[in-house]
């Protein structure tokens, strides 16, 4: 059988690091068996912004790519491009990532005949109350409800996006990480500073963007509770700013200063390269986000068998067996519920290893990228079967619903 033929298509026009959606594309694409699906991946990029972090990173992984730049954000010329690019590649199924490429990828697919689906990763990104928090799932709705399939990264997302007159196909497909690459008993060295961490250390760390809704200042809080009973411990906050959020980074700054904490918290920013590095380093890793998708930082955590203790927010619920693979607190009591737990780990290192193994053992058994990158293969071989079929029939409809609901964890 030859192989699905896929036109991937996200915005970057606004990004800079590596966020989840990258990660996201990034392990998607190494988890598809090159027999069966051959990729190009299409990123819009503002040229303004040069080459940035990510496009650095994207260069550097020797995928298959293009990028079109796109300066005013009213341009029609990357859904002109991707036209040309989709009947060039002769793609069988195109798939977006995002709010314009959503739009630009179904305006182009439907020009040329393709079926088209999206990957959902959640609205994470908006503050609530934010005319953004209302005006962009709005739009995204408007357009994932006229696509032929939506994948999510997790069940919880999945409900989210739910639309309420109609059964839409939504597949939800969790997101997978490289066990080789993120394996803790590999060639793996830790991350060291000098001044900063010393033998006997309790490392507790945040791994991820720096933004308000990963909750960086309740850790802190948390830390400085932890620090009265055990003042070993050291708290390490690994990220990037987005643009926009330099206030929030000044606020996280400005906590430590006036808690006199700045012998014991770092901040510091790492590759991704450097991830495993950086999580081979801690004992425990924090997540105490107010909203969460299906967070790559703590599966990477779990894989280099660290323990995480998480919000039970987004998928963190599917990701995690409270007490077994990790630890789940109360998104309405994060503070006290934080430092009970690091606590309880601190004085019981047994239970942290015991914890972060069983992590690492559920990542390769049910969270690898072969999975991840398996299970998208099998949604775009439905999509194109079915879109195939057309006219469809209620029954054939139906049917087409009952296989990705196969698909589906």
């Amino acid at each position: 059988m030859k192989p699905i033929r896929t036109v991937i298509v996200r915005n970057c026009r606004g990004i800079t690091g590596v966020t989840g959606g990258e990660t996201y594309l990034l392990s998607l694409l190494r988890g598809f068996d090159p027999e069966q699906c051959k990729c190009l991946l299409i990123c819009i990029v503002n040229p303004k912004m040069g080459e940035t972090p990510w496009l650095k990173q994207l260069k550097k992984s020797g995928l298959e790519h293009v990028l079109i730049p796109v300066s005013n954000p009213f341009s029609i010329h990357d859904t002109c491009e991707v036209t040309r690019l989709i009947k060039e590649f002769n793609a069988d199924v195109v798939h977006c990532l995002d709010h314009r490429s959503d739009l630009v990828g179904l305006i182009s697919a439907k020009i040329t005949g393709r079926p088209v689906v999206a990957s959902f990763l959640g609205w994470t990104n908006f503050p609530k109350g934010s005319w953004r928090s209302v005006v962009y799932p709005w739009i995204d709705r408007l357009i994932i409800n006229r696509l032929d399939a939506v994948i999510t990264d997790s069940v919880a997302i999945g409900e989210d996006l739910r639309m309420r007159k109609r059964e839409h196909p939504i597949v939800a497909i969790r997101n997978g990480i490289d066990t080789q690459k993120f394996d803790p008993h590999g060639s793996v060295k830790p991350f060291l500073q000098d001044k900063f961490t010393k033998e006997g250390h309790f490392i507790i760390g945040m791994v991820g963007r720096i933004h308000p809704v990963k909750g960086h200042l309740n850790f802190l809080k948390s830390a400085k509770q932890i620090l009265e009973s055990h003042p070993n411990c050291r708290f390490l906050i690994v990220g990037s700013i987005l643009p926009g959020f330099e206030y929030y980074e000044q606020e996280i700054k400005d906590f430590i200063a006036e808690n006199n904490m700045n012998e014991s918290v770092l901040i510091t920013h790492a590759s991704l390269d450097e991830v495993p590095t950086i999580m081979v380093s801690l004992d425990v890793l924090a997540a105490p986000s107010f909203a969460e998708s299906f967070s790559f930082t703590m599966l990477e955590g779990m894989a280099m068998e660290r323990t995480v203790v998480s919000t039970n927010v987004g998928g963190a619920t599917e990701m995690i067996t409270d007490g077994e693979t990790g630890f789940l607190i109360s998104v309405d009591d994060v503070v006290p519920a934080l430092t009970q737990k690091i606590t309880m780990l601190i004085e019981n290192p047994k239970l942290k290893e015991e914890v972060g193994r069983k992590a690492r053992k559920k990542i390769v058994e049910e969270l690898s990228i072969e999975l991840m990158g398996e299970r998208t293969l099998d949604v775009y071989k439905e999509v194109v079967s079915f879109y195939g079929k057309k006219p469809e029939s209620s029954d054939e409809r139906l049917q087409f619903l009952e296989q990705l609901a196969k698909i589906s964890c």
